[in-house]
């Protein structure tokens, strides 16, 4: 039998599961269908197991490109979309892991390969400093012997890595003694006199956005053929699949896309807001934030422009009469008279 030449990709590895993120688990728990994702980045996400906020949250920025078909685009939405939550990533460790690189082999090159024994020679003395410390050998008696290795005479090579052998000693003895301080305490020692700042200046306590639930419309979207169109509750086909991408029906309006822009068709299909906008959101109180180039603001169903676009970002309207912006890295609410509350 033929060898089968099916392609198998892998699935995008799950976070370590010792990281819990600081929020609510009524946010957590959140599906991502509340988030006001395009349909493919939804899509996406799911078909990468990520159903809830939590599992975005549990995640670093760059972890989520392990997902199949997510990409920079894709994660400056997904950003957008819970921003307003009051949650973000999970934080990087810090420092950056470097990656050793293996010594190149040049027989050509005889210099660099005595470089590298030597090396070689070092890695095993410092092993065997390593044994020496793990039988509790007293750090003076080491010392010691280093120094009687430098009056015997000892290669260059080696009084080179005895000096380096000590100062690692003593930048181990400095991290032991601090780290004897903070162990204790103020027990037998000076005081701590470190000031609790929180106390003094507490934080308000967060508050997030209102979740704003799907809601099912007539119209459900369905896929063919790698277009999207709608159908009506029976299942019939009333809007064709034509659509590169498209939103869920809200107040009888929906954003699709056609040749890389978005507009507003109704429930006639009748392109009623023309193709021109870089990405679009779903129409809330009438008004629907959309993005021109690299600024957001807000239309209303005539397409006519209620806010400027002057904001990073903006998600749609809560349905308490606000909607959030972000602006020179704040966010704030803004209200139908354009007056913005920053916090």
């Amino acid at each position: 039998m033929g060898k089968n030449n099916r392609h198998w990709h892998k699935k995008p590895q799950r976070p370590g599961t010792d990281y819990k993120p600081p929020y609510s688990e009524d946010v957590l728990n959140m599906s991502v269908e509340g988030l006001n994702l395009s349909a493919e980045t939804l899509e996406i996400l799911q078909k990468g197991g990520i159903n809830t906020v939590g599992n975005i949250v549990s995640r670093r920025k760059n972890e989520m490109y392990k997902v199949q078909n997510f990409n920079k685009k894709r994660l400056f939405e997904v950003v957008n979309a819970i921003s307003p939550l009051g949650v973000d990533f999970r934080p990087d460790e810090n420092g950056v892991e470097k990656k050793e690189e293996a010594p190149r082999q040049n027989d050509n090159n005889p210099r660099g390969n005595e470089r590298r024994e030597g090396d070689k020679r070092a890695d095993d003395r410092r092993k065997d400093v390593r044994g020496d410390r793990a039988q509790d050998k007293p750090l003076g008696d080491r010392r010691q012997e280093r120094r009687d290795d430098m009056k015997k005479g000892a290669p260059t090579e080696e009084r080179r890595q005895a000096r380096d052998d000590r100062r690692d000693d003593r930048r181990d003895d400095r991290r032991d003694k601090q780290g004897d301080r903070q162990q204790n305490g103020n027990k037998g020692g000076k005081q701590n006199n470190a000031v609790d700042f929180s106390k003094i200046f507490p934080r308000e306590k967060l508050v997030h956005s209102p979740r704003i639930e799907p809601e099912k419309d007539i119209y459900t979207k369905f896929q063919r053929a790698g277009k999207w169109g709608f159908k009506d509750q029976n299942g019939k086909e009333v809007i064709p699949p034509i659509y590169t991408e498209a939103l869920a029906f809200k107040e009888d309006m929906a954003a699709v896309e056609m040749n890389g822009l978005f507009g507003y068709i109704n429930r006639e299909n009748v392109l009623v807001i023309p193709y021109k906008y870089d990405t679009a959101g779903s129409f809330s109180e009438g008004w629907a934030n959309v993005t021109l180039g690299e600024k957001c603001g807000y239309v209303d169903k005539t397409g006519r422009e209620m806010v400027p676009f002057i904001y990073d970002a903006a998600t749609p309207f809560t349905g308490e009469g606000y909607g959030r912006v972000k602006k020179d890295g704040r966010w704030g609410n803004i209200r139908k008279d354009g007056e913005v509350s920053w916090q």
